[in-house]
């Protein structure tokens, strides 16, 4: 019983925790111009892709098209 309420405890510290970056990211990104947040919504989508690629290659050794 104690381990759970542990884990639980921990859970929801982390939970609190991607809350408050989640809001430092919204005001950072709040104050970004239009162009400034599509420069950095294509980094993420190129990343996302290349993520995607790399972990193709680690688990199925080829790269999907």
């Amino acid at each position: 019983m104690g381990a759970t309420v542990r884990n639980a405890g921990s859970y929801i510290e982390r939970l609190k925790l991607n809350e408050e970056r989640e809001k430092m990211a919204r005001g950072v990104m709040g104050k970004m111009t239009v162009e400034q947040l599509s420069e950095l919504l294509s980094f993420y989508h190129t990343m996302g892709q290349i993520c995607s690629e790399v972990l193709d290659i680690k688990i199925n050794g080829f790269v999907s098209q």
